[in-house]
This record gives structure tokens, C-alpha cells and sequence, in this order.
């Protein structure tokens, strides 16, 4: 490939050490555009409209998106912290587009919001671990479609695992009789499911494309077939897990908790799959 690893360019070199050297100050500032949504009362955006919900998930957003712009320094940051900083911001923004179309979305911040802080401090603790940064001219096109359908595909995931956390969690506080405050701003266990099943077909559709457009990319490259490496063969079998779900709820009906390990498996396989696949190649073997 024309760009190679940047490390070989003296000026991708330089430019990928200063966006290094920035990358913590500003990840410290898009933790704390996200700890407000994560901290808001469950009581509100559930349910009408609330302008502190959107205000807060605006700037939630806005933050993480803001640092992948100002820290990639002319190449394409590929480290374990970035891909973890990457997932946040775009599941915050497919996410907050969600919530424009679906008002019982909005009660998935009580799972998703922490869960991202928590990722978010995980990229910074693992903020100074070296990646493998892509140069501004090794991005093709196929490479720059493939990258942004398997984030989409990620995001879209990620919401489908909270929506089936909510569901299993407000059927269990429905039979036990003992439903908290907290849980109230949760979708109902219809809408939940209704919520779950069309982002897995989303979710099907969009890693349908990404397994597609990766082959696409090998094939621009030169590279001899398929590579069977971890990645491909996790999203492959996470493809298979969220399909076969989905044709067990339009045979047999299934629902509710029994579709929650589904869903919940899909993502650990995703999740092994990308920041999985990252964290043993650029810190446990680095």
C-alpha cells in the first residue's frame, strides 16, 4: 500500500506524536461532556420533551466527536484507546438519532450512558499504549466505507444490548413485584422489544454491508480471497447469532429474556471482534 505504517514517513510520524501527546487532555475534557447525561435523573427525557435531555445528550455527543476530530492529526488512529473513543462517539450519535425517531429510546440512558463513561475511562487509563496509525493517503475508499459501516454496525449493536438489558431487567422487576424508581424512565417491555428487533435488523442489514465491503477492500488491495482472521470470523458468527434470532422471533415468537441472550451474545461477539481483536494485538502483545 502507496501510505504504508506511518511510523516509516517522518511527517505522519511527527503528526500522529502530537495528536499522542493531545489525545489525553482532550479525552479528559469529552469524559466530562459525557458524565452530565450519565448522571441526569432517570425522570427525565423518558417521557415528553425535555430540554435538558436533549441538551445534555447534544453536548454528549458533540464531545466525543469533537476529540476523534482535533486528535487525529492527519492519519487515522488505530489504537486500542482510539478505537475505544471512536465506538463512544458514534454510538452517541447514532444514538441521539435514535431518540429523534423513538421517544421510548430515551429511557436506554439509564443502561447506555454509564456503560460509555466507563469505556471512555478505559481509553484514557489505555491512552499512551501505540497504535498502528493509517496515513491520510492509505484511507481508500472501499477502506473509509468498510471503517464507517463496522463503527455503524457497532453502534447499532450496543443500543440493541441495552435495549435488551432493559427488557430483561423490567420483566424480572415486574414478576418480583418490586419495580424501582429508577426503572420507570426504562421503556415497557413491549416497546423495549419492539425497540430490539428493528435495530437487530438494522444491525443485520448494516454488518451484512460491512462483511461485504471488507471483501471489497481485500479485493482492492490484491489480497489472495478472504482473510479468516479473529475479526472476520466473530463478525461472521455475530451475523449468524442476530440472524438466527431474528427468524426464531418470526417462527416461534421469541421473546423477552430468552432474546436478550441472544442479543447479548451478538455483542460479546462484536465486541471480541473489534476492541476485543485491539486489545490483545496493541496491549497484550505489545
Amino acid at each position: 500500500m502507496s501510505g504504508g505504517r506511518s511510523e516509516s514517513d517522518p511527517a505522519h510520524r511527527h503528526a500522529y506524536i502530537a495528536a499522542m501527546a493531545g489525545s489525553i487532555p482532550l479525552g479528559v475534557a469529552a469524559l466530562l461532556t459525557l458524565l452530565p447525561a450519565a448522571l441526569l435523573p432517570s425522570r427525565f427525557g423518558a417521557r415528553g420533551h425535555s430540554g435538558l435531555f436533549w441538551l445534555l445528550i447534544g453536548v454528549a455527543t458533540v464531545g466525543p466527536l469533537a476529540l476523534e476530530i482535533a486528535a487525529r492529526g492527519g492519519v487515522w488512529r488505530t489504537g486500542f484507546s482510539a478505537t475505544l473513543w471512536t465506538i463512544v462517539g458514534a454510538t452517541m450519535l447514532v444514538y441521539a438519532l435514535i431518540c429523534l425517531v423513538s421517544q421510548p429510546a430515551r429511557g436506554l440512558r439509564v443502561f447506555l450512558l454509564p456503560y460509555l463513561v466507563a469505556l471512555a475511562v478505559i481509553a484514557l487509563l489505555w491512552s499512551s499504549v501505540p497504535g498502528a496509525p493509517l496515513p491520510a493517503s492509505a484511507m481508500t475508499a472501499w477502506l473509509q466505507v468498510h471503517i464507517g459501516v463496522s463503527v455503524a454496525t457497532y453502534a447499532l449493536i450496543t443500543i440493541s444490548a441495552a435495549a435488551a438489558a432493559a427488557v430483561w431487567l423490567k420483566e424480572r422487576a415486574l414478576r418480583r413485584h418490586a419495580v424501582p424508581d429508577w426503572i420507570d424512565a426504562v421503556p415497557s417491555v413491549a416497546e423495549g422489544e419492539r425497540l430490539q428487533h428493528r435495530l437487530l435488523l438494522a444491525a443485520e442489514v448494516v454488518l451484512g454491508v460491512g462483511l461485504l465491503t471488507g471483501v471489497a477492500t481485500g479485493v482492492v488491495v490484491g489480497a489472495d480471497g478472504v482473510a479468516l482472521d479473529h475479526k472476520t470470523i466473530l463478525s461472521v458468527a455475530a451475523f449468524a447469532v442476530i440472524g438466527i434470532l431474528l427468524l426464531l422471533q418470526r417462527g416461534s415468537g421469541l421473546r423477552g429474556r430468552h432474546a436478550a441472550r441472544f442479543v447479548l451474545i451478538a455483542y460479546l461477539l462484536i465486541t471480541l471482534a473489534f476492541p476485543g481483536v485491539k486489545f490483545v494485538t496493541d496491549v497484550l502483545l505489545t
